[in-house]
């Protein structure tokens, strides 16, 4: 069949991730047979008038959208990212008779709710790169969706759906096959490589195991290693960015992946998300250092023993302060995200976690991202005892920014408190700050154009040190609580 695939993030927070999900779809629907087409809407001014003529010119009998975000998960600042993607597929159902299916992290989450939501035909619940090619050969053929597994479907008024499936392994995403990196690169985006699946932690709030199984499915490092030096050849990105759920689980396998990329030498720029506290050691920072690293993230959530149990993270404070130590020591640039407001936090828990972010975390290198407020999801074990309490609805709308905040915590009094953290260290920001200013665009603009390689957020700690940005903060503090 002739397939579409059309990708838009519309999200406005940090750098949008670039379409790695929907590479590999695309990717296996060709493998598959089918004619693939591929439009990237991700730097548009006009995203509809773009979508638009990619319909005119490829006539797609089936388009897909990846729809990666629900929301931009900050409670005080809330922005709904479904009616961008609604509004696109609007002009899919203006254009003509072509079929419409959604996927990708928000729409597995959703389930079938989500046809609802964005007036889709068919919606992918959980890993496509199976799924996608199948429905694709029932249609053409005519088949009933039902004997496919992991999608949902209309079926007149009622909507079903089969048990959605994970690969039992996976590959090279083929990204640099489907996109022109130069508007990327451009614009300051690190090159995303997954190097394996799976998530066996089990923090009560987080969706990873729901999206990708609690079994860790890894791949060759090998392997891993020959993508970024292909895709190095072809469009020389200045950052490779490893993007599992969490970078050092297990341990064996991110530094076997180290110990092959220090011995290549590939000469490539390395940063990665989800670096866990659990197992951090000397020798876990100098075999990241000597593979190329340069900046990690870093997501504790807390620095309280009670708020780390309850949120089921696997590592105590004992661990956070020896990984920042570690941190520092090795020089990496890190940004650390804590999360504020889970079950059994307090003012005590608060205070405990914001005074070691001013202790422990007050280096140039370091950036600080606090938000407050759990965005609940469907299918977490904080979900589930939010419905069996019954403060929450069995069949609660989660398309509908949806937030916890521990009953113990007087969210005023915590932000207030963020601010005082905020005057004290300038490196420190709250999610509910605002998007990304002009200065912001204009410390990007500029660190790109001199050739510094992203994450750009690595230069945000320096800059709002400077005495006029660091007093305008202080005096003009913009975190607040929801009207």
């Amino acid at each position: 069949m002739r397939l579409l695939l059309a990708y838009h993030n519309p999200s406005r927070e940090m750098t949008p991730a670039p379409p790695v999900g929907m590479a590999y779809v695309a990717t296996a629907a060709a493998a598959a047979g089918h004619e693939v087409a591929f439009v990237d809407l991700a730097g548009e001014r006009r995203p509809a008038s773009a979508l638009a003529l990619a319909l005119a010119a490829h006539r797609p009998e089936v388009v897909g959208f990846s729809v990666r975000n629900i929301d931009n998960v900050i409670r005080q600042r809330t922005e709904r990212e479904l009616d961008a993607q609604r509004e696109l597929i609007a002009t899919v159902r203006a254009w003509g008779p072509a079929r419409i299916v959604v996927g990708g992290p928000a729409v597995s989450l959703l389930g079938a709710r989500a046809l609802v939501r964005l007036d889709a035909d068919f919606a992918v619940l959980g890993e496509g790169e199976e799924t996608v090619p199948e429905l694709l050969a029932a249609l053409a053929a005519a088949r009933s969706p039902a004997e496919v597994p992991g999608i949902a479907w209309r079926d007149g008024e009622t909507l079903r759906t089969t048990p959605p499936r994970r690969l039992a392994a996976f590959g090279a995403s083929g990204l640099e096959n489907w996109v022109d990196w130069r508007p990327y690169e451009r614009r300051g985006h690190t090159w995303p490589i997954q190097t394996k699946r799976g998530c066996p932690l089990g923090c009560t709030y987080c969706s990873y195991p729901l999206l990708e199984g609690a079994a860790v499915r890894r791949r060759d490092p090998v392997e891993v290693v020959d993508e970024i030096e292909r895709v190095a050849r072809r469009w020389r990105p200045r950052t490779f960015e490893i993007i599992d759920s969490v970078l050092n689980e297990p341990r064996d396998h991110l530094l076997a992946l180290c110990r092959e990329l220090a011995r290549r030498r590939l000469g490539v720029g390395l940063t990665a998300m989800g670096v866990s506290p659990r197992h951090t050691d000397e020798e876990l920072f100098a075999a990241l250092r000597e593979a190329g690293f340069r900046s990690l993230m870093i997501s504790p959530e807390s620095a309280s023993d009670p708020v780390l149990a309850a949120m089921r993270k696997g590592f105590a404070r004992e661990d956070l302060v020896r990984t920042a130590r570690l941190a520092r020591d090795s020089g990496l640039a890190c940004c650390w995200f804590f999360l504020l407001g889970a079950p059994g936090e307090s003012r005590e828990t608060v205070e405990e976690t914001l005074s070691f972010v001013e202790q422990e975390l007050a280096s140039p290198r370091f950036l600080t991202i606090v938000f407050t407020g759990v965005r609940l999801l469907p299918g977490t074990a904080l979900t589930r005892a939010e419905q069996a309490a019954g403060r929450l609805a069995p069949d609660h709308d989660f398309s509908e920014p949806t937030f916890y905040l521990s009953p113990d915590l007087d969210e005023a009094w915590a932000l207030q408190r963020v601010n005082r953290t905020i005057a004290r260290l300038p490196n420190v920001v709250h999610s509910a700050e605002g998007t990304a200013s002009s200065w912001q665009r204009l410390l990007e603009r500029t660190a790109l154009a001199l050739g510094l390689r992203p994450p750009v957020w690595r230069l945000y700690p320096r800059y709002l040190a400077l005495p006029p940005i660091a007093y305008l903060r202080r005096r003009f503090p913009d975190v607040g609580a929801p009207v």
